[in-house]
């Protein structure tokens, strides 16, 4: 094993994913190597208690990188998502180039790319009673009846959406549910919105709104409670009656780019008919 270089120092986190052995191995092999490269390795909650870091390494697939970007946005810290799930479309490297990927932190040989999250608050009889931020997309929908859905862009109605409900995407989501929704591939920031499986709608097509934009949707659906889900990570039930705000988020998600895949590649389709 080689000696720790003492012209590289840093300070750097790692979180796995719990349900995929591969990843909770790699991060016993990332921790060695960030210890050889002369850097102290935190994990998550040491984070979240105050520790400050230079960067935080992903290891699973998007799942575990919504997860925590989202959790180290507020803290201003880029991650680095190194895949160990099935597609991985947000991770910057697979799993083969772990060790890459530490040596590009280490040597701080990487560009920062800040991407836009939406935040949504639900609003019950005009109180707030959740919030939520996410990177890639809030659904107002997963129920297994069809929905009824009013809404609102900068205070000019829209008109009903009947059908499984509505998304609104950022940049990064547009090339996950917004996509296989219909939706448009954004390289730009900006706000996806979609209707997914409608059967009436006053969105004749997915359109695609200034970043600076207010959404407002209000749940019509009589005996129905859909729910508002972040990135398919958290939800919140709502009744009828219901309005949720969505806009662009104060907080920005941050991602480590060390320049190996350009964003124009990204618009490929692979034979699975995802995109990546």
């Amino acid at each position: 094993m080689s000696q720790p270089s003492s012209s590289v120092q840093g300070r750097f986190a790692i979180i796995a994913s719990e349900s995929r052995d591969s990843a909770q191995k790699a991060a016993e092999q990332a921790r060695q190597r960030f210890v050889q490269q002369g850097a102290e390795v935190f994990t998550l909650e040491q984070v979240l208690a105050g520790q400050e870091i230079e960067a935080l390494l992903s290891l699973g697939g998007d799942g575990t990188l919504l997860h925590a970007a989202r959790l180290m946005g507020p803290r201003s810290v880029p991650v680095l998502g190194v895949n160990f799930g099935r597609l991985g479309y947000l991770c910057t490297a697979e799993a083969d180039q772990l060790e890459a990927a530490v040596d590009v932190l280490c040597q701080r040989a990487y560009q920062v790319d800040a991407r836009d999250m939406v935040r949504s608050r639900v609003f019950n009889r005009r109180e707030e009673v959740w919030q939520v931020d996410a990177l890639n997309e809030v659904l107002v929908g997963g129920s297994t009846r069809t929905l009824t859905l009013e809404l609102w862009a900068n205070g000019e109605p829209l008109g009903l959406v009947r059908g499984d409900g509505v998304i609104v995407s950022t940049r990064t989501g547009s090339s996950a549910y917004a996509y296989s929704a219909g939706g448009p591939i954004l390289l730009m920031e900006a706000l996806v919105l979609v209707a997914s499986n409608d059967i009436a709608s006053g969105i004749a097509t997915p359109a695609v709104l200034p970043r600076d934009s207010t959404l407002r949707i209000a749940n019509r659906s009589r005996g129905v409670r859909p729910y508002v889900i972040a990135d398919g990570q958290k939800d919140y039930q709502i009744d009828e009656g219901t309005e949720i705000e969505i806009v662009t988020s104060p907080i920005q998600a941050l991602l480590v780019d060390p320049g190996w895949v350009s964003p124009a590649s990204k618009l490929k389709i692979n034979h699975g008919g995802s995109v990546g």
